[in-house]
């Protein structure tokens, strides 16, 4: 059955004990109501799966304090926002129980989970209000960091801006022969990074206006785990972030305050062959990465983002409205090592995995797509877009009824992926039901962090990928790919995929 793991009396009062405040260098806007004195990282309930009882999830409206003010209205999955962290063994099968306590019709998607479409989660996958649904899940993939969110067609963006989202660990038990951080909540942390606009009651605002559905809905204060600028208290070692990008349009570019170099060992699909040495790691929405930092100095730091420039050519700078505009790092939190902590982990790992291989000559076919802004190209030919076709793919904007691509069950694929519309900007693209290895990047060679398997892909003017589909989606129960800006997605930047 499934165990619910609680952190210990002294570890919760270490990881909560810190009253610090934040070095005011950088720092966003604290959520109304929030004091001036950091709260600790909340740390999301642990649920360890295993076959037998089911997990249950549960999708509500709840109150939550972002700061140190009131509760205020949000939503969570059985939390009072964002949701568990949910660690599944690789090779079991595990049942789930996501229960509908919303007013409003449902999905809930395993982001990172190759399953077969009709356990993925996706736009049919529906759950209507006071209904459950329990797929029976068998993991077979390598251990990974992936998450789980709503994905109802034309409320996907609005639904995860409230609160529903939570992050899965698919774990294969090798941690400790990888001489891998793996002590939760203590050394091994899951950071969700989101951004928020806070009104004046203190609650989250979304209201996007044509502009924020054309760049995607970005907030001014900066949000971990559900808190404005938190504090960890970690070992005076190496610890493990699994970071996500649940945010709904935000490229987080995240750097040390003291330019410290950290260590990526692992992507979307799975580890890395060896730790690649950043200093800084820009993440799209929808991706994640897992890090090794040093804390051995016992120098307290920030972990901070560089502004959003969107990461494309063009930028739409001219057009975007000044709250994109930020100069200078924000603070996204504070790290601060305490020597009560055993560190547990001092050396870095030199190999981590051997990622499955890929050849890209065993590609059976090749297709393009090109990422439209509807609304551009329709200013262009003299006619006018409205919101709900404002995006697409390939010039056409997602359809329930019609299947875009037919690929064949068992093969690989070479996709080219390109940004088109007026004016440019940057897409992570994402594939439901599949891995994928990046071949290029503007015409380079992927960074040598992005080298494994993924399923998203920052395109910020041409990517070429090799797909491969090892999991059956039927027509009448396809797979989706899309842009994982979520007002994208929701006004026609999605595509449907049949394999078979």
């Amino acid at each position: 059955m499934p165990i619910d793991t609680s952190l210990t009396r002294r570890q919760a009062l270490l990881l909560s004990g810190s009253a610090a405040a934040l070095a005011a260098a950088g720092l966003s806007r604290w959520a109304q109501g929030a004091s001036t004195a950091a709260q600790a990282l909340p740390i999301p309930r642990l649920i360890e799966a295993r076959n037998g009882e089911p997990v249950t999830l549960t999708l509500q409206k709840t109150q939550h304090r972002f700061g140190r003010g009131a509760p205020v209205p949000a939503q969570g999955i059985s939390s009072s926002y964002l949701g568990p962290v949910v660690r599944v063994p690789s090779g079991e099968t595990i049942s789930f129980r996501v229960e509908n306590h919303l007013d409003e019709e449902t999905t809930l998607h395993w982001h990172g989970l190759l399953v077969p479409s009709h356990l993925d989660g996706g736009p049919h996958n529906t759950i209507r209000p006071g209904a459950a649904w329990s797929p029976e899940i068998r993991v077979r993939q390598p251990a990974a960091t992936a998450w789980f969110h709503p994905h109802p067609h034309g409320s996907t963006a609005r639904q995860i801006h409230s609160g529903l989202a939570g992050m899965m660990i698919v774990s294969d038990g090798a941690d400790g022969e990888r001489a891998l951080p793996a002590t939760y909540g203590v050394d091994d942390l899951p950071l969700i990074l989101q951004d928020k606009r806070f009104g004046r009651s203190g609650a989250p605002v979304y209201d996007p206006d044509m502009m924020d559905l054309m760049h995607g809905f970005q907030g001014d204060t900066l949000v971990v785990n559900g808190a404005v600028g938190p504090v960890a208290r970690v070992p005076a070692g190496y610890v493990r972030l699994r970071l996500l990008n649940a945010a709904n349009a935000r490229i987080f570019d995240l750097r040390f305050a003291d330019r410290r170099p950290f260590f990526v060992v692992a992507g979307d699909g799975g580890f890395l062959a060896e730790p690649v040495e950043v200093r800084s790691l820009a993440i799209a929405p929808g991706e994640r990465y897992e890090v090794l930092v040093n804390f051995a100095d016992g120098r307290a730091v920030e972990l901070t983002t560089a502004p959003d420039a969107g990461h494309g050519r063009g930028m739409m700078m001219p057009m975007m409205g000044a709250r994109k505009r930020r100069a200078g790092a924000e603070a996204l939190m504070r790290f601060e090592p305490d020597p009560v902590l055993k560190a547990a982990t001092t050396r870095l790992p030199r190999q981590l995995a051997t990622p499955a291989p890929f050849d890209a000559r065993s590609a059976v076919a090749k297709r393009t797509f090109e990422l439209n802004t509807m609304m551009g190209m329709g200013m262009m030919h003299g006619r006018r877009s409205g919101a709900a076709d404002m995006m697409g793919i390939n010039g056409r904007s997602f359809a329930m009824d019609r299947i875009d691509v037919t690929a064949r069950l068992g093969t690989a694929e070479v996709w080219e992926i390109s940004v088109g519309g007026m004016p440019p900007m940057a897409h992570p693209f994402h594939i439901h039901g599949a891995s994928f290895r990046i071949l290029s990047k503007n015409g380079r060679n992927p960074a040598a962090h992005e080298a494994g398997w993924k399923d998203v892909v920052l395109v910020e003017e041409h990517a070429e990928i090799l797909v491969r589909f090892d999991n059956p989606a039927p027509p009448r129960m396809p797979f989706m790919y899309h842009c994982h800006i979520l007002e994208h997605e929701d006004h026609g930047m999605m595509g449907q995929l049949a394999v078979v």
